[in-house]
């Protein structure tokens, strides 16, 4: 039986408040804005209304997008990545991922790979996760000819 991979960030998604500011996860396109969303999460906090608030809609939006697809304790996979759209991501979702932690991730990987600014959210986001949490090997081979942009 499929289980849906909608696992806890510190609170439940739920209490997140995801629909009160819903507007301003979906104003983050590029990797430079969530950066700057994420820096201001780890810096001023995430209330409602913050610029810290978009990078925890963002989290909650890329894994609420993907829920059809993911599985409790199957792997995150991203297709269709990099500038020709030729490159693959995978990583393994922890049990638990707080937003505090996927923003440390996403700053970390952007201070480290100054270009992953440049590139959409997402992809930024895929990058820094599969980073912290990579997949098996075994699991990147399931890739190779997929075709599909996320599964």
């Amino acid at each position: 039986m499929k289980k849906i991979a909608m696992l806890a960030f510190g609170a439940v998604l739920s209490a997140a408040g995801f629909a009160g500011n819903a507007h301003a996860a979906s104003d983050i396109e590029d990797g430079e804005t969530l950066v700057t969303a994420c820096r201001s999460l780890l810096d001023e906090g995430s209330d409602e209304g913050s610029k810290g608030a978009a990078c925890k809609e963002f989290v909650t939006g890329m894994i609420l997008a993907q829920q059809d697809t993911l599985t409790l304790g199957e792997p995150f996979r991203a297709l269709r990545l990099g500038p020709n759209e030729d490159e693959k991501a995978c990583f393994e979702m922890p049990d638990k991922l707080t937003y505090r932690d996927f923003a440390q991730q996403v700053v970390g990987y952007a201070s480290d790979n100054p270009d992953a600014v440049e590139r959409p959210a997402f992809e930024l986001a895929v990058r820094a996760l599969e980073r912290k949490y990579p997949c098996d090997p075994e699991d990147l081979k399931d890739m190779e000819d997929a075709d599909s942009p996320a599964e």
